[in-house]
């Protein structure tokens, strides 16, 4: 891709962020369902989760970092829309190992990362948000000094990692969110927040667009639409929902001895 292009999609997907209607993003995990997705799409952002599942190898930083830039470099030239990466926790605990990481995926050609304060050397735990907050500036300078306006989606996890109540966990990711926005961010991500009345008060919290994950007993779009959400991920359940499918057909024809119309290219 070309830096002309690549710089024109990453204000595209800036842009995707200050309508009325979020922008909903049905999570990739490899070039044949970001070509699908691209279809209908303004844009298209992996899920660590799923794309580690692709390749054999549990969520967490396992998938090696040259197989998933080897991914991105393969899906950008695939797409005609912006493409938006899950960078875990930026491979690496240091600031300089997570803009080496931003650096290489921008390289690849993405215009977008996720990056979490959820993981911190293999183990899910909050890490100290001025540690997080060191990797979003070190990210940015980068991605200012390769010429990419870089959105930087900062996830944080009190939700996902049961922090303390409800109203302790809202406030840890308002008081985070603070600090990645100073640091460089450009949208906050919550996993694990589905209370439509705490989702209304974190955006009223914080400047940065909100990214809600959908889960069991997260609202439905209009109503986030309504709250202020700017951004709604599928995260890894259309992957989930594909390989169900495709056992289901497997086991169809398995015990049928009839291939079905599943099967039928024109189906």
């Amino acid at each position: 891709m070309d830096a002309t292009t690549q710089q024109q999609h990453a204000e595209a997907f800036h842009a995707l962020h200050r309508t009325d209607d979020p922008l909903i993003l049905f999570n990739a995990w490899d070039v044949a369902t970001a070509k699908a997705i691209a279809k209908s799409s303004p844009a298209v952002a992996t899920s660590s989760g799923a794309v580690a599942s692709a390749l054999g190898f549990a969520d967490g930083e396992n998938a090696p970092l040259d197989i998933v830039e080897g991914l991105v470099s393969r899906m950008t030239a695939s797409v005609p829309v912006p493409v938006s990466i899950d960078l875990e926790a930026g491979y690496g605990d240091t600031a300089d190992a997570a803009a080496h990481s931003a650096a290489r995926i921008l390289k690849a050609g993405a215009i977008g990362i996720n990056i979490e304060d959820g993981l911190l050397g293999g183990e899910r735990r909050l890490v100290d948000p001025e540690q997080h907050a060191a990797k979003i500036r070190a990210v940015r300078d980068t991605a200012q000094q390769l010429g990419i306006h870089l959105f930087i989606n900062a996830r944080t996890d009190p939700f996902l990692l049961k922090f303390g109540s409800p109203e302790q966990c809202l406030n840890e990711a308002a008081r985070r969110a603070k600090l990645y926005a100073d640091a460089g961010a450009d949208g906050i991500f919550v996993p694990g927040l589905t209370d439509l009345a705490l989702i209304e008060r974190l955006v009223q919290l914080t400047p940065l667009p909100v990214n809600i994950m959908v889960t069991r007993g997260v609202p439905e779009i209009p109503e986030l639409a309504r709250a202020g959400v700017r951004r709604v991920s599928l995260g890894p359940w259309p992957m989930m929902a594909a390989m169900r499918v495709i056992g289901e057909a497997a086991a169809a024809v398995v015990a049928s001895k009839q291939y079905g119309t599943f099967l039928q290219p024109n189906a």
